[in-house]
């Protein structure tokens, strides 16, 4: 089933078209990973799915409905997101940043958690194991923490669809393989769709069913990702030549020049 359709798809701001002529499906259960350039597009391109600016022409289908018919409330019981920068810097506990998520499904005078809400704090809690930081404030636990606590948030949420920009960014590389892991880990145990921007290519090779490749707005590549991702492909999106080779963990990229 497609979770998301983007067709013929152009959106941008005001008057300047920045995303031009988009077509992708993102089905049940699989990871689309968004790559490009600086400057290609990908946030606008997320920002569109999200609703957040509105199409100049084309059409954006969230599970089969045409997403300009869908509130902003209601979008956010279908899609999660994790946004790059977060703020690490609130004087509220990870339990309560993480009650945020359960806000789509309360109307604006329901303050008060429900049984069905603290099952769903809880179960995001224990699987980005920070249950027992739930009571730390957000401005005293590490960065990779603080990550993990803002995915329980976008977890709680309980949606089929979680989209994330450049998610691994302020990480070392061991926690950012932990925390792909624990998306994949997700992917697979939930049947969600997952949506990633991710600069590194190897990280996107690894972990990525399919991709779709930006390049001045326009896609210059979309399919699956071990059909795609070659030199050619990736010297025609970065202008760089690489050499790549397959290995257990996905395709591995290498830079020769």
């Amino acid at each position: 089933m497609a979770k998301l359709k983007l067709e013929n798809y152009y959106t941008g701001y005001k008057n300047k078209i920045v995303i031009k002529n988009i077509n992708l499906v993102v089905n049940q259960g699989e990871w689309l990973g968004v790559i490009g350039p600086n400057g290609s597009g990908k946030s606008t391109l997320i920002k569109g799915m999200l609703g957040i600016i509105k199409s100049f022409k084309g059409n954006i289908y969230l599970k089969d409905k045409d997403i300009k018919f869908f509130t902003n409330k209601r979008i956010a019981q279908n899609i999660s997101f994790l946004p790059q920068q977060l703020n690490t810097n609130l004087n509220i506990t990870v339990k309560e940043l993480v009650a945020l998520g359960r806000s789509p499904y309360k109307e604006f005078w329901e303050f008060d958690l429900n049984k069905n809400d603290l099952e769903k704090i809880n179960q995001s809690l224990n699987f980005v194991d920070m249950y027992d930081l739930k009571d730390k404030l957000i401005s005293q636990i590490s960065g990779g923490q603080c990550q993990r606590a803002y995915l329980a948030l976008a977890l709680a949420q309980d949606t089929d669809i979680l989209i994330l920009d450049e998610p691994t960014n302020a990480l070392d590389l061991k926690y950012q393989i932990k925390f792909l892991e624990i998306i994949r880990t997700l992917k697979v145990s939930r049947n969600i769709s997952v949506i990633t921007i991710l600069h590194d290519l190897n990280l996107a090779a690894r972990y990525s069913d399919k991709i779709v490749a930006l390049k001045d707005g326009e896609s210059i590549g979309y399919g699956s990702t071990n059909e795609l991702i070659n030199e050619k492909f990736i010297k025609n999106i970065f202008d760089i030549d690489v050499l790549i080779s397959d290995t257990p963990y996905g395709k591995q990229i290498y830079p020769t020049n």
